[in-house]
Formats: C-alpha cells, sequence, structure tokens
C-alpha cells in the first residue's frame, strides 16, 4: 500500500516530501517515487516503513487539503494487488485442490 500525493509544487525534491511526511505523521519513507515530476503540478507514489491501512489513513488526514508550499495537497491510500509468481502459485494451489474439479453427484432429494 502506498500514499499518493498530488497538487504538489513545480519541481519538488524527494528530501522535501519525506521531511513534510515525517514533520506531520513522524513515520519512516521507505520509497518515493516522482510522477509526473515536469508537470505543473506532479504527484508522488510514497511507501511507508511498517504501515499497514490504519496507518496510512491516518497520515491520509493528516495531509488532505494542506497547503504546502502554496499548493493544495490532495492524498489517497492506494493498495496494489500482489502479481508475483509467488502469489500466482498460492493461487493455483488453492484451486487446484483434489476431487474438486470431479462433477458433483445429482442431489437425490430432487
Amino acid at each position: 500500500m502506498k500514499l499518493l500525493i498530488s497538487g504538489l509544487p513545480h519541481q519538488p525534491r524527494v528530501d522535501e516530501i519525506k521531511a513534510l511526511v515525517f514533520r506531520y505523521s513522524h513515520a519512516d519513507c521507505r520509497e518515493i517515487d516522482l510522477v509526473g515530476a515536469a508537470d505543473e503540478h506532479p504527484a508522488a507514489l510514497v511507501a511507508i516503513k511498517g504501515a499497514n491501512w490504519t496507518t496510512l489513513n491516518n497520515i491520509r488526514r493528516r495531509l488532505h487539503g494542506m497547503y504546502w508550499h502554496r499548493c493544495r495537497l490532495s492524498v489517497q491510500v492506494l493498495s496494489f494487488w500482489d502479481v508475483s509468481e509467488a502469489a500466482e502459485a498460492r493461487r493455483q494451489t488453492r484451486t487446484a485442490r483434489p476431487g474438486r474439479d470431479e462433477p458433483r453427484a445429482a442431489d437425490p432429494r430432487v
């Protein structure tokens, strides 16, 4: 899960975004990816160390609507599906249980 912070000032620096998030949440940023850095109001995808949905939602509530460097920030919590090969292997294991592919006998009560 990550935070999407949009409406950032023109050409933001990663260290400034990291300082902003830490100042208002005391959370450490693991990774920050700038989206549309050359745009007038770019966005950033921010991954927080050890964060769950509740933690990210609390950070979102603190930052959403805040004015920072004369720009109004918009913050959303994004969750991404695990599309790794390990996740696919787990899915296939669950669906390939013995006896599941056999046709069921007709209900004798009908």
